[in-house]
């Protein structure tokens, strides 16, 4: 997809944490969202980004503070500061297989839609 180069910095690959954005998501709407997620989880350090069911890229924390993310910025980072609390904007809603424990994390939530295990092993269950 066009657009979304600006966000890749590796390769997709199993090991990293999925990020399912609805068809037509533009490349803000997915920067916001990983924004959203690697805040919510500091965990994460690499996010393959899937738009529509099609792999996009994968991205890194390091990538977004290099491109200027506020929200990743921490006390001492210098300008950028943001304020207090959660984002209005997205939450992000986690899925687990399981079987294999492989994960799933999305923006929205679609009944019609629930995310499928990349290993064969059904649909995967919603994680509080």
């Amino acid at each position: 997809m066009e657009g979304f180069e600006v966000l890749r910095d590796g390769v997709p690959d199993d090991s990293l944490v999925r990020l399912d954005l609805a068809a037509g998501s533009s490349v803000q709407d997915a920067a916001e969202a990983l924004e959203a997620l690697l805040a919510d989880d500091v965990s994460v350090d690499g996010v393959v980004v899937v738009v529509g069911g099609e792999v996009v890229g994968a991205t890194s924390r390091g990538r977004l503070i290099r491109l200027g993310s506020a929200v990743l910025r921490s006390i001492g980072d210098g300008a950028g500061a943001t304020l207090p609390g959660e984002s209005l904007h997205y939450r992000i809603v986690r899925f687990a297989c399981a079987t294999c424990g492989s994960q799933a994390r999305r923006v929205h939530v679609d009944p019609r839609a629930a995310p499928v295990c990349p290993n064969g092993h059904g649909i995967m269950e919603l994680v509080a």
